[in-house]
């Protein structure tokens, strides 16, 4: 639900002293640029983040807005497109109004419950917290959205390598977490966070259940041995490594990972490229798909 794009968005709103309208999809059918879920937020100055669609579609969405902001009413619409030959779906959304002295309402409370599931109705506007996660999906005029923190990518290395990754993991809107010995600071100023170990076993003890996706570029067969076994005891859904396959395969051997589809080795997918920007590309990609289900 928040990526860290919306986080600060919602911050920097807060701190102007700005009211939100958030417009979220919440059902879709047929082949559409957004999918449920997805959201658009404007704040009362006219400034907004997110993109649902189209020049016309977002405009309308603006336009609604500022309607929302007097009105205080929730508004549900459908939108069709004109051309029933242009390959493009039908989308149904919500636009509600999220008000700074009421500290954001819903909005304001799923900000606090990563976790739980957001659920509105779309008759009234009313909101409750559910403690379980629900599928995000509209039915009989209620809308469920999980609340999501955040995708978190956790980072080993800190040579100038690193610094595209970042880059790339920050375009897509992960939090981006450095850790390692000795880290260099001046490859790694993009990061969110950076934690320096005193000693390499340290990372044995440490609770790593916060990260989703993980990738080894320390380029030291010890650190990565260390981290790699720290990583396996732990919760997070990817874990990439970078090497070539000769060495890959010992390690699959050695860890006994040739049944652990977390385990992605060398790290990225085959796009061809050999530049460090095609190779932060290549791993944020096959992070991306691992997360959304698709190898």
């Amino acid at each position: 639900m928040f990526s860290k794009e919306y986080l600060s968005f919602i911050e920097a709103s807060k701190q102007k002293g700005l009211d939100i309208v958030g417009a979220s999809v919440v059902e879709t059918l047929g082949h559409t640029y957004a999918k449920t879920g997805n959201m658009l937020l404007i704040n009362s100055k006219g400034e907004y983040t997110g993109v649902l669609g189209s020049p016309l579609l977002h405009e309308k969405i603006l336009s609604l807005a500022e309607e929302v902001f007097i009105s205080k009413e929730l508004v549900y619409f459908e939108n069709t497109p004109k051309d029933k030959h242009s390959g493009h779906g039908i989308s149904r959304y919500i636009v509600q109004a999220f008000f700074l002295n009421d500290n954001y309402g819903a909005l304001g409370l799923a900000l606090n419950n990563y976790g739980k599931t957001l659920l509105r109705c779309l008759k009234d506007g009313s909101y409750e917290l559910l403690d379980d996660k629900y599928e995000t999906k509209l039915e009989d005029d209620k809308f469920y959205q999980v609340i999501r923190a955040p995708y978190s990518l956790l980072i080993f290395g800190t040579g100038a390598h690193v610094s595209s990754l970042i880059d790339m993991a920050n375009l897509m809107g992960w939090k981006t977490t450095i850790m390692d010995l000795n880290i260099r600071e001046t490859y790694v100023k993009q990061a969110d966070e950076t934690i320096e170990l005193e000693n390499l076993e340290d990372i044995l003890t440490m609770d790593l259940s916060s990260y989703n996706a993980s990738a080894i570029l320390s380029h030291s067969p010890k650190t990565d041995d260390t981290y790699l076994k720290a990583l396996l005891s732990s919760n997070v859904e990817y874990i990439g490594i970078l090497g070539n396959k000769k060495n890959m395969n010992k390690k699959i051997k050695e860890f006994e990972l040739q049944e652990d589809k977390r385990f992605c080795a060398p790290l990225g997918l085959d796009i061809g490229g050999i530049t460090h920007q095609a190779i932060a590309l290549s791993i944020c990609a096959q992070i991306e798909a691992r997360k959304n289900g698709k190898i």
